[in-house]
């Protein structure tokens, strides 16, 4: 195991979403509060319908609370899991990167899917933020990893390629 030279968690907390899906919420609730008080619609049906909105927002705020970024620069490589779309970490080993740099993301990135691109010619993973670190490896690939402490980040990498 390689000893660890820099480690930063991510997470998504981004309250302005989080205060939108509660909104729904609430909103939900006292909309389904005064259709079963009115006795307008068949009780079993809006309560069905009541459920599965609330399931779904529920689970939207869920899957938004899980969300994080994990990135580690270690002796051998570079290692990355964006939680839960990977499950297990993935490692970008030193031998295999052309070219790195710091770079600054437009904000339309930050505000189109929170800078989370796949399946295009970059692999684009942030959290919060718009700075963060841009590869280009050796097979052709593109790979963007935000960070939240971008210095401490360039110490890391800085410090592994002097070695």
């Amino acid at each position: 195991m390689s000893k660890t030279i820099y480690k930063e968690e991510q997470r998504f907390r981004r309250w302005e979403v989080f205060a939108l899906l509660l909104f729904l919420m609430i909103g939900t609730t006292y909309h389904f509060v005064e259709l079963f008080i009115s006795g307008a619609y068949e009780p079993g049906l809006l309560t069905l319908q009541y459920t599965l909105i609330a399931l779904i927002l529920t689970g939207a705020m869920a899957y938004l609370w899980s969300i994080r970024l994990i990135v580690r620069i270690e002796e051998d490589g570079i290692q990355y899991q964006f939680f839960p779309v990977h499950y297990r970490k993935h490692k970008v080993k030193w031998e295999e990167i052309e070219s790195c740099e710091f770079v600054d993301t437009p904000l339309s990135a930050e505000l189109s899917g929170w800078a989370v691109r796949l399946g295009t010619g970059e692999r684009m993973f942030s959290v919060s933020g718009r700075k963060g670190l841009s590869l280009c490896l050796k097979n052709g690939q593109q790979l963007f990893i935000g960070t939240q402490h971008p210095a401490q980040l360039k110490a890391a990498i800085g410090q592994r390629l002097s070695q």
